[in-house]
């Protein structure tokens, strides 16, 4: 009976001590991460990556949230990417760019700072009792190979109204080809 008792109770403390651990990540992967955004899908308000809302039947709105680490020409490409996929879904071959707004929130972020010097060694110490003296290390704080920081960085809110049309003359002369965009990579453009 007493080691019934125990047992529960032991496994009550790892439940807690996992439950705090658990709550201690979650509040940890909850600051954005100081890199890149790739393109993808937003999966909530919060999220970054594109989301979009109609606006009527030939008009979209497409949002593309990213940090600011993500390169502003990038982040534009990612928008009328996501526009194009859109409009050809609906059956669309043209779409023209009537807005486009960008707004930057400051925010808090996680930043992985690579450490490619060689560690720290430990300082030596001499120390004496009656016995003789020995060297002992003394305890000091080494920086590990990949330090993890907060850094401040800005979210940034791309944001382009579209128009969309089976043909260019309700767009204007400024309308771009659904599968010209399409056909287009994903990349950064070089600058030369």
């Amino acid at each position: 009976m007493g080691n019934t008792i125990i047992n529960r109770k032991s496994r009550i403390k790892l439940a807690l001590i996992g439950a705090t651990f658990a709550l201690a990540i979650t509040g940890c992967s909850s600051s954005p991460i100081a890199a890149p955004t790739p393109y993808k899908s937003a999966s909530s308000k919060a999220a970054y990556g594109y989301s979009s809302e109609k606006l009527s039947e030939n008009a979209i709105r497409v949002l593309f949230k990213a940090t600011d680490k993500t390169p502003a020409d990038l982040v534009q490409q990612y928008a009328l990417y996501r526009a194009a996929e859109i409009a050809k879904s609906q059956g669309f071959s043209h779409l023209a760019i009537v807005k486009t707004s960008v707004d930057k929130k400051p925010v808090m972020a996680r930043e992985v700072m690579a450490n490619n010097e060689q560690p720290v060694a430990f300082q030596t110490d001499k120390q004496c009792t009656m016995s003789g003296c020995d060297e002992v290390a003394q305890p000091m704080a080494v920086p590990s190979a990949n330090d993890v920081v907060k850094t401040q960085i800005n979210d940034i809110y791309f944001t382009i109204d579209v128009k969309m049309s089976s043909d260019t003359t309700t767009l204007g002369k400024n309308a771009f080809t659904v599968n010209e965009i399409l056909s287009e990579p994903l990349e950064p453009q070089k600058q030369n």
